[in-house]
């Protein structure tokens, strides 16, 4: 598995990778930018361009990994993001990470924003500063798990200022959330490769390996029974449920049809911290599912998406990336799923991210 960085970046105009605040080593490299627009704009290169305008991007050299163990991408990914028709803003954002000494784990994120963009946008700067921080660490799945929730505590905050508390709760609102699904890349000194995925929602990563889709991530979703019961075990009122089908959507408290996600605080659980005191909520939480999995030489790629992008079914997804050949681009196949997606009547905002392994 050659995977080694020397080249372009490919970021998303709405969609930048983060810049951390602090460079040891900086090296910088022009990216193509993607312009996002509407999805039928996709059949119209007057009101979709892919430019080539000049962008800088910085990386930087670090020290979490030990100077043996090397990750390096050359020319193997790319993230794009697309505004979904009829929508008012674009709400999902992805972050790629890349090391450009390969001495550093690689990170890829999506998010998928609904009730505005705050949550989402708030995760694409963030995610990453802290859980780097966090991996310093021996122990990745706790590492995974605490910054899950430390973000979501961000997106929870009330607001700040003189009248901050007459405001309601959260970022963005009481009712802005976002989804979640990342990818953590190590290279181990034995000179294997680690893969440490989380999700929360229904944004999806997908490893490819002997040409099958395997979804490293889990839906959270309230018509998934064991979600259902989750929340409900909680439930002081079993006679008024917690979650209810709606027009044969099951949705947490008659509105969301999610049943994890970052923000929504109108939805989380709360208290007023005080013994026999007032406690409520619907039971929505932010706890990740995480996999960590050694990476084979018969895994090909890696692929990340929002919800919108699956709608076309994970193998076919597969498929079509594979179709396309080692000599097409990620970032071309990234336009060619977006172009499928829209032809089959997805209206939803779309972002992903492609690694070739």
């Amino acid at each position: 598995m050659d995977l080694a960085l020397t080249s372009p970046l490919n970021v998303s105009s709405a969609c930048r990778a983060t810049v951390p605040s602090v460079m040891d080593t900086v090296r910088r490299f022009p990216s193509t930018v993607f312009l996002t627009g509407s999805p039928r704009s996709l059949e119209s290169s007057r009101r979709l361009r892919w430019s080539e305008k000049s962008a800088d991007l910085v990386m930087r050299k670090s020290s979490l990994c030990s100077p043996c163990c090397a990750l390096v991408l050359k020319e193997r990914y790319a993230g794009a993001g697309i505004q979904g028709t009829g929508r008012v803003q674009m709400e999902d954002s992805f972050t790629i990470e890349v090391d450009s000494t390969g001495k550093d784990p690689a990170f890829f994120g999506v998010y998928d924003g609904h009730g505005g963009n705050a949550v989402s946008e708030m995760l694409q700067k963030s995610v990453w500063p802290i859980y780097k921080r966090k991996l310093s660490g021996p122990d990745v799945v706790r590492a995974t798990r605490e910054t899950y929730l430390e973000l979501d505590q961000l997106a929870l905050a009330a607001p700040k200022g003189l009248f901050g508390a007459l405001r309601e709760r959260g970022l963005g609102g009481s009712k802005c959330g976002a989804t979640a699904a990342t990818a953590v890349l190590f290279s181990k000194p034995d000179g294997s490769k680690e893969l440490v995925t989380a999700n929360v929602g229904d944004a999806r990563v997908i490893l490819v390996r002997g040409g099958q889709a395997i979804q490293l991530t889990v839906d959270h979703k309230p018509d998934v029974k064991e979600e259902r019961e989750r929340i409900e075990a909680k439930n002081p009122t079993p006679k008024k449920p917690l979650v209810v089908n709606v027009g044969g959507t099951w949705r947490v408290g008659g509105l969301l049809a999610l049943s994890r996600a970052f923000g929504d605080a109108y939805l989380k659980d709360w208290s007023d911290n005080q013994i026999n005191g007032a406690r409520g909520g619907y039971g929505l939480t932010a706890e990740p599912n995480i996999s960590v999995e050694t990476l084979t030489p018969e895994d090909q790629m890696i692929i990340l998406g929002t919800d919108g992008l699956w709608e076309l079914g994970n193998q076919e997804v597969v498929d079509i990336c594979l179709a396309a050949g080692e000599s097409t681009s990620p970032e071309e196949i990234l336009k060619e799923l977006f172009k499928v997606a829209v032809e089959r009547g997805v209206t939803d905002d779309l972002a992903g991210i492609i690694i070739r392994l």
